[in-house]
């Protein structure tokens, strides 16, 4: 006996009400509707297609993704100078937390500055081997370990690690942001990014001029180098997300592939070229009073010498930063506009930099801060000015190189900061052994960095004798005024070139 037959009605109604069936009147308005939307996606995916073969359209987007990506390792080096000029702030805290006298207290500079100037060569190597962004990550981790390990360490020796851990990681971020703008950006942007590089991350003064400060006297030590512990990690994590080495968008580029090139060719390309010598003695002599002055003898210079208020002595760092920004867009136009007048370029800011520097340090008495702009002028040039040694260097070696002179060229001023900065101690130390200098001693303690200063210029007439100071094309011959008018000209329209 068979069961009852299935409801149609009710099958059919369970079929009209259904979700996902159609009805007829459904189905007609998709059919009627289909023309019009399939219209518009051929629409659309013309204007894809378009876009994926105009070279125009794809030289606006690498535009927009070359400020994107140059603005995170920015951010980056804006933080690796804050933490770099941080002690320079700290230095009054540090000689009681960690009860030691000037020569001591100038250790931190040294190891700090010397690690930097000692890891250039093995960073640039790195660099031209591994690309910018893996040393930008790997230069936050190193960076990360030493503010943290600032941040709570009361031992001296453990916060000397601290500092050369710091260091290290410095060495591998200005380089990388040098490099990485290159791959993104025109050749005759380069110089105009590279100043920009420079006098922008010198904002990082600032911060370490007023947040860290204010919290460093006012919180503690701990809290104050926990911010930068905390910048840094939010800095490397960008990089890991979001930085690329180069366009893949198949238009022309200035990046140098990542390759791996035999060290001792690259080494015995730099150390060869007479422009990575030039480039080096140029951001000697204009870069290192500067790095003397912010990461170790300013502050104390400025607080216990001329007995500035603290707020004042923020204010006189900031402007400085403020004047360095103005600067070096002009001096970065001046050095892509005319590559061939660098050289007359540096003579006249260094001599200018040079009279700043002795008419403050030669004035007898307390200045007040209006008096002491000048010096803030003539760091905020110097500063500006040591741009130009990594145009020098940039299109003095092969391309293949060029990571690594740009380490070479960061030795000048950071090496010679390195010597500096113990040479002032010293002297303190010989005129103030028993502590708390005064300014006649900082002034006699300044002076002495005219020695290096006048070596650093003997290197740059040397190199600039056998042409460092003019642009090199890959056959090793200097390039005469017209060849550098026409490769400029060809850079331009294929919108890349050397990079650094």
């Amino acid at each position: 006996m068979s069961g009852p037959a299935p409801s149609t009605a009710t099958d059919s109604q369970s079929a009209r009400t259904s979700p996902g069936a159609r009805t007829p009147e459904s189905a007609s308005s998709l059919e009627c509707c289909a023309p019009e939307r399939t219209a518009r996606e051929r629409a659309r995916a013309a204007r894809v297609r378009r876009a994926a073969i105009d070279p125009r359209v794809q030289a606006a987007r690498r535009g927009r993704r070359a400020l994107l990506l140059w603005g995170i390792a920015m951010f980056a080096y804006i933080v690796t100078v804050a933490g770099r000029t941080s002690f320079g702030v700290a230095s009054v805290q540090a000689a009681d937390r960690f009860s030691v006298g000037s020569a001591a207290l100038s250790l931190f500079g040294m190891v700090q500055l010397g690690t930097y100037a000692a890891a250039q060569f093995p960073a640039g190597l790195l660099l031209d081997r591994f690309g910018a962004r893996r040393m930008l990550v790997a230069g936050s981790v190193l960076m990360l370990v030493g503010q943290i390990g600032m941040a709570f360490c009361t031992v001296f020796g453990l916060a000397v690690a601290a500092r050369v851990l710091i260091g290290a990681g410095d060495a591998t971020v200005f380089i990388s942001v040098i490099r990485l703008a290159a791959a993104w950006f025109p050749a005759r942007r380069v110089p105009l990014i590279t100043q920009l590089t420079g006098v922008l991350g010198q904002s990082g003064q600032v911060i370490s001029a007023i947040p860290f400060f204010a919290i460093l006297v006012h919180v503690g030590w701990s809290p104050a180098f926990s911010l930068l512990a905390a910048l840094v990690f939010a800095a490397g994590l960008g990089c890991l997300l979001l930085v690329r080495d180069e366009p893949q968008d198949g238009l022309p580029t200035g990046a140098i592939p990542v390759l791996a090139s035999s060290p001792w060719l690259v080494l015995k390309d730099v150390l060869a070229s007479p422009g990575a010598w030039a480039g080096l003695a140029a951001h000697w002599i204009t870069l290192f009073a500067v790095n003397t002055y912010v990461v170790m003898w300013g502050v104390p210079f400025l607080s216990s010498g001329h007995r500035l208020p603290m707020n004042q002595v923020s204010t006189l760092l900031t402007i400085q930063v403020l004047i360095g920004m103005a600067l070096g867009p002009a001096i970065g136009t001046l050095s892509g506009r005319f590559p061939l007048r660098r050289g007359r370029v540096l003579a006249v800011g260094v001599t200018l930099m040079a009279l700043l520097w002795t008419a403050t340090l030669a004035v007898p008495g307390e200045h007040s801060m209006l008096a002491l702009l000048p010096l803030a002028c003539a760091l905020a040039l110097g500063a500006a000015l040591s741009g130009l040694g990594f145009d020098v260097a940039r299109t003095g070696v092969q391309p293949m190189s060029v990571g690594t002179a740009v380490g070479f060229v960061n030795i000048g001023g950071f090496g010679a900061g390195l010597v500096s900065v113990f040479l002032v101690g010293l002297v303190l130390d010989l005129l103030a052994p028993a502590g708390n200098p005064g300014l006649d001693d900082f002034r006699l303690a300044f002076a002495s960095m005219g020695v290096l200063f006048a070596l650093g210029v003997i290197v740059l007439l040397v190199a600039s004798a056998r042409g460092g100071l003019r642009p090199v094309p890959r056959n090793g011959r200097p390039l005469t005024p017209a060849e550098e008018i026409g490769e400029e000209q060809a850079e331009a329209r294929a919108g890349s070139g050397s990079a650094a």
